[in-house]
């Protein structure tokens, strides 16, 4: 099964819009935040989530393989979706709430290619390395906000 040109064009345009996000809150945080490499993976844990997603989509539109599409469900359905809860939707942080919404409707656009494909071997694998993957990241993240409470509020201003 092919799909439609305007369900091409919707992936598409969303995974524009993410990589356009994900290049601004790139520069935010080691452009005018100045954190280090470390910092960002951590209070940043969208940026590699969407580059992970992206990376997938690239890898479907050249491989039709849809694997890759599935590989950042974990940490986007935790970053991103879960995120729309916890950030507040007020002031500069509109903008991630804006990513936080990118980011969820391209894993929602992922998983309904994938389901209307039918591929369910994908869905599986693309998990199974998700969970591999970012079980250990996601793990970290959590750690790391946790005994750095002052970088947490210095950096992201969470209490």
């Amino acid at each position: 099964m092919e799909l439609s040109k305007s369900v091409k064009i919707i992936g598409m345009s969303l995974a524009v819009l993410l990589f356009l996000a994900t290049l601004n809150s790139m520069n935010f945080f080691f452009g005018f935040l100045k954190v280090t490499f470390n910092e960002w993976l951590v209070f940043n844990a969208c940026a590699p989530s969407s580059i992970t997603y992206l990376t997938g989509f690239v890898i479907f539109l050249i491989t039709k393989n849809k694997t890759g599409l599935v590989v950042a469900v974990l940490p986007i359905v935790f970053f991103g979706t879960m995120g729309l809860f916890i950030f507040p939707w007020s002031g500069m942080n509109i903008i991630a709430q804006i990513s936080h919404l990118l980011m969820t409707l391209n894993i929602a656009w992922a998983l309904w290619i994938v389901l209307k494909l039918k591929d369910y071997k994908a869905i599986a694998i693309g998990l199974l390395i998700s969970i591999i993957l970012f079980v250990p990241y996601i793990s970290y993240q959590q750690y790391y906000c946790r005994i750095h409470p002052e970088d947490l509020q210095r950096i992201l201003n969470i209490h």
